[in-house]
Parts: structure tokens; C-alpha cells; sequence
């Protein structure tokens, strides 16, 4: 039987087995190229759920099938929309495309997320990802901003275990035309 102590991010193991496991660690930049292929096909499938209004898709990206999607908003968009609604809004709000996809109002819409460059960093269980994003309603620009997903590799693969984002209402602050490079 083996046990594990963690200290920090130091892992020992005790009471190992003689002649205990022979694997070697696969090298950092073939795990760091082998981590950002799985992660961009996250990526391209989160595209895909998003395109097709298939939310039990979207779900699946989700750790545990748990959705924890949170957005900010800039103070001038948080004012509009305030001014619109007539209601206060939070600094940090759980609210996310998930809420949107399926509803009548979508329901005619070609829905799209337009994704920069993304930064992975990775350590081969955990990875962060975060790239600049344009939400798009039939090809306009709804809002836009910048998105980071926290991310853990389980039995299954990469998924999301918190999405957070900043929007940008495009009818409030225009999306600057290199926003996306």
C-alpha cells in the first residue's frame, strides 16, 4: 500500500513497494505541446456547443457536468445594463451563454464566441486558460472581453472547473478591431 504527503506542491511517497515504478516522466515540452492539443480541442468543442445551441454538449466540458461560469462586467456596461433593467448589478454575477442557449430568444439566433490567441499554462493536472473573446448574434458583436478557465485534467480528459469572463457590451464600449489578435 502506498501513501502520499503533500507538502505545498512537494509530493512524497512513502512506503513505496521495492522495486517500485520504472516510468519516466514524459519530457516538460512534449507534455506542454500534448497539453495544449487537448485543452484547443476543449476549446473547439466549447466552439461547437456554442454554434449549435447544444447545451448537454456544452455541460460535458464541465467538470462533473457542474457549470461554475461567472462574468464580470465593466462599470460602464454594469451602468447600462442597470439603467436598462431599472436593478443593480453585481460586480461578479453567475451568468454565462449556458443561461441563454435553449431559450426562445436564441432560438433564431447563429450564436458564436470568436477566440484570440490562447495562454495555457499548464503543469500536466491543472491548467489555467485565458484568451480574449468576442460573443457574437448572427455575426454582430454582442459583448466582448477577456475569459479564463480554470481547468483540471481528470480520467476523461481536460474540463472546466471555473469559467470566468469581463464583458464588454459592444453597444456601450466598441471592441477595438485588434482585440482578437
Amino acid at each position: 500500500m502506498r501513501s502520499y504527503i503533500v507538502l505545498g506542491s512537494l509530493f512524497l511517497l512513502a512506503l513505496a513497494p521495492s522495486g517500485a515504478v520504472n516510468a519516466q516522466p514524459a519530457p516538460a515540452a512534449t507534455q506542454a505541446q500534448s497539453d495544449a492539443a487537448e485543452i484547443g480541442g476543449v476549446i473547439k468543442r466549447f466552439d461547437t456547443a456554442i454554434r449549435e445551441q447544444d447545451l448537454a454538449a456544452l455541460k460535458s466540458l464541465f467538470h462533473e457536468d457542474k457549470i461554475s461560469w461567472r462574468a464580470t462586467g465593466h462599470p460602464s456596461s454594469r451602468a447600462w445594463v442597470e439603467k436598462a433593467t431599472k436593478a443593480p448589478v453585481a460586480a461578479l454575477e453567475d451568468q454565462g451563454a449556458h443561461q441563454f442557449i435553449g431559450t426562445p430568444e436564441a432560438k433564431g439566433l447563429a450564436l458564436a464566441e470568436r477566440f484570440g490567441p490562447p495562454v495555457i499554462v499548464s503543469d500536466g493536472q491543472l491548467a489555467t486558460v485565458t484568451f480574449r473573446y468576442a460573443f457574437t448574434e448572427n455575426s454582430k458583436v454582442s459583448n466582448w472581453g477577456a475569459e479564463s478557465w480554470q481547468m483540471i485534467k481528470g480520467d476523461s480528459g481536460w474540463r472546466i472547473v471555473n469559467l470566468l469572463f469581463s464583458y464588454n457590451l459592444e453597444n456601450v464600449a466598441p471592441m477595438p478591431l485588434d482585440h482578437l489578435k
